[in-house]
């Protein structure tokens, strides 16, 4: 499965040296895409517009200078996001109307920009939690003048929503999908690394913040869970050295694997974002995306 580091812009050096699939911000990095060039990268680049942070700081994407900046960096692109609409106000809840609203702006925008630019099979519509699923099943019927449906779609709007909630939304997505005339659409999950959800469905490629948030907050994450491992932070509950001694050696012992000793993690946060690196993509070289038709929601008896 295809994992892809958001925030790449921010340390692209580390990302280039461990050769793993980035996501960038149009946002951010729309002037600084050339530097990753230079360096000659070799893994998949994908490009998100960044109209949620626009969004978030009352700007708007103009939506023909991103088509136009999409062909002019063509060869270099893998996937990129459309400029999806967002409900209401920031301070505020959006009504159901304001929803429905957002949902149809998306889907308009999708199909300008399929007309716009000149790679559209690498144009991700993103169909996002909260909004009505006749809007997920029109993009799966829809064909274009040769008679081919999407390739490939975007879910989106899981960041900071419940397991519960994400697990509801996929569940009825992938049913959906399954009963479609499109039942092979490849799909991206936008701000997820639950690898549990990520092992649970059809899921082609993903992307998270994680493995920077994380490290920056004196953390790591594990097969445990995530564990707090700064030096600064011995005082945590969660600290690792809090841990048995048998299981602070196992500890020990997981990270050689990854090239860092618990001494090197404590005290740099670099260190910290390559291990993220190193053990997210060991996580998601070893999931094989599901067949849909092995797809089930799995109900529980009681």
């Amino acid at each position: 499965m295809n994992l892809f580091f958001a925030g790449a812009e921010a340390f692209p050096d580390i990302c280039i040296q461990e050769n793993v699939n980035m996501l960038i911000s149009y946002y951010y990095a729309k002037t600084k895409i050339d530097s990753f060039i230079e360096k000659n990268f070799k893994a998949k680049l994908f490009v998100d517009s960044g109209a949620f942070t626009a969004w978030t700081n009352h700007v708007t994407i103009d939506v023909d200078e991103y088509c136009n900046w999409l062909n002019k960096y063509r060869n270099y692109l893998y996937l990129f996001g459309q400029v999806d609409s967002i409900p209401g106000d920031i301070n505020g809840t959006p009504t159901r109307e304001q929803v429905k609203e957002a949902a149809q702006k998306t889907w308009e925008n999708y199909l300008y920009m399929r007309s716009k630019v000149k790679h559209p099979e690498g144009l991700l519509y993103t169909f996002h939690v909260g909004e009505p699923f006749e809007y997920l099943e029109r993009a799966l019927e829809w064909v274009d003048e040769n008679g081919n449906h999407i390739s490939y779609i975007a879910f989106g709007g899981m960041v900071r929503k419940t397991y519960l909630v994400k697990k509801n939304f996929l569940d009825k997505c992938f049913e959906i999908i399954k009963k479609s005339s499109n039942p092979n659409v490849k799909v991206h999950a936008f701000g997820m690394t639950s690898f549990d959800l990520l092992d649970r469905y059809p899921i082609e490629s993903a992307d998270s913040t994680s493995w920077i948030m994380t490290g920056a907050n004196g953390g790591i994450a594990t097969d445990y869970g995530v564990v707090t491992i700064s030096t600064n932070q011995k005082n945590l509950p969660d600290h690792y050295t809090h841990l048995p001694s048998k299981a602070i050696k196992d500890f020990n012992s997981k990270l050689q694997k990854f090239g860092f000793t618990t001494e090197q993690l404590g005290e740099d946060y670099k260190a910290r974002l390559v291990y993220h690196l190193r053990y997210f993509k060991d996580k998601c070289d070893n999931i094989t995306p599901m067949d849909i038709k092995d797809f089930k929601i799995k109900k529980k008896l009681f």
